[in-house]
């Protein structure tokens, strides 16, 4: 069985951050040495994890109680969970499928006299155009958040300059992942004192603990390759497990509850020299997987690629395709491990006092998404494979 992506992270890396883990405390050091590799480090500022930085710059502004912050239709349930937890009502913006970019009449139609700002969010590896956001967040004087968790492709990329905040995570799953951290570039030195006076009180992530998640992840990078793989895939089928829940939950960064009380943390010294690490040798690296991505565009042209019309890196390759339920089935009896829509994205519920804000194309999204395993490692021939799989049944769901 191809595994469904590979970690990107390797040994070195593991092994220096447990290492750090051994050491005295250096968080000052760690903190300007990712400040420094960040691209902005005059902006820049850092947290346990992208989430932790968002809370921190929720708590900071202050808005009021029963506000109103425009979403990106399609995002992650933690983040739903943070700006609900400051008494404040997502509304769901839809997407245009091709550019996966917010749609600017559900822009429009979610702006009521109670927002106060916007979350736009890249998806899955694209970077969508933000002039327009940027112009329409200044015209009705919101906050742009950035999230570019799934933008990072290890370039000199730090979001636009305008937005307001600019979001990055470091995450297990991520592109240059440090198994950890995230990075905010806040504009305004004045919101920026703030969360960072805020942050500065958090207690300090325990280094035992990141300790004991290098040391898990090092099993999960064993497990990351066909071989050893396919016998974990073969044993969930004897003991009536499902691999594909199996590998969500070793990947997942917050897990149960008491989100909140979890994320209110600054990183230990140990994650954060890991990620300065990281980000000053990803220079040396090649970007994102657009090769291999291009050369299955050509090989099934005419299947929908969401986001195609963007700037894309394909660090995640997703395709729009009827039955996708069935067709993950198949890959998986011809061993190669696509999955469908992750438990760890969702799409955003509109309030029930605003109705008219559904997002219809986010919704219809969900059930015909595939993410399939399109990377380097898994080698010509089995692409090939993959995409005469892919192209019989996108023939057959025309």
């Amino acid at each position: 069985m191809i595994p469904r992506k590979r970690l990107d992270i390797g040994w070195r890396d593991l092994l220096f951050g447990m290492g750090q883990c051994l050491l005295g405390d250096r968080r000052g050091e760690g903190y300007a040495a990712c400040r420094e590799s960040a691209g902005d480090p005059d902006e820049a500022l850092f947290f346990l994890s992208l989430r932790s930085g968002f809370d921190a710059c929720l708590r900071a502004s202050r808005f009021p109680r029963g506000s109103h912050i425009l979403v990106s239709a399609i995002t992650i349930p933690d983040i739903l969970e943070i700006i609900r937890s400051h008494g404040l009502v997502p509304v769901p913006v839809d997407l245009d499928p091709l550019t996966l970019e917010p749609d600017p009449d559900s822009l429009r139609s979610g702006l009521t006299p109670r927002t106060v700002a916007l979350l736009a969010t890249h998806l899955f590896g694209a970077r969508i155009p933000m002039d327009p956001l940027v112009r329409f967040a200044r015209t009705h004087r919101l906050v742009l958040f950035e999230d570019c968790a799934q933008a990072y492709w290890g370039d000199a990329f730090t979001g636009h300059p305008d937005s307001d905040v600019r979001m990055f995570s470091f995450g297990p799953i991520k592109y240059n992942t440090a198994l950890g951290g995230g990075l905010l570039f806040v504009g305004d030195p004045v919101l920026r004192d703030k969360v960072s006076r805020l942050h500065n009180n958090y207690p300090v992530q325990s280094k035992g603990w990141f300790f004991l998640r290098l040391a898990k992840y090092g099993v999960v990078l064993l497990l990351n390759r066909p071989g050893p793989y396919t016998l974990l895939c073969a044993a969930c089928r004897l003991l009536g497990r499902s691999h594909d829940a199996l590998g969500y939950r070793a990947t997942r960064g917050f897990r149960g509850l008491e989100l909140l009380r979890k994320i209110r943390r600054r990183p230990c010294g140990a994650l954060s020299s890991l990620l300065a690490r990281r980000l000053r040798s990803n220079a040396l690296r090649p970007t994102g997987c657009r090769p291999e991505a291009l050369a299955f565009h050509r090989s099934v042209p005419d299947l929908c690629y969401p986001g195609r019309r963007a700037e894309h890196s394909y660090w995640l390759f997703v395709v729009r395709v009827g039955n996708a339920a069935d067709l993950c089935r198949r890959l998986w009896d011809a061993g190669l491990d696509a999955h469908l829509w992750p438990p760890s994205l969702c799409v955003v519920e509109p309030d029930r006092n605003l109705p008219g804000q559904v997002p219809t194309s986010a919704i219809a999204l969900r059930p015909q998404l595939l993410f399939l395993p399109v990377y380097r490692q898994v080698g010509r021939i089995r692409l090939g494979h993959l995409s005469r799989i892919v192209r019989r049944w996108a023939r057959l769901y025309r």
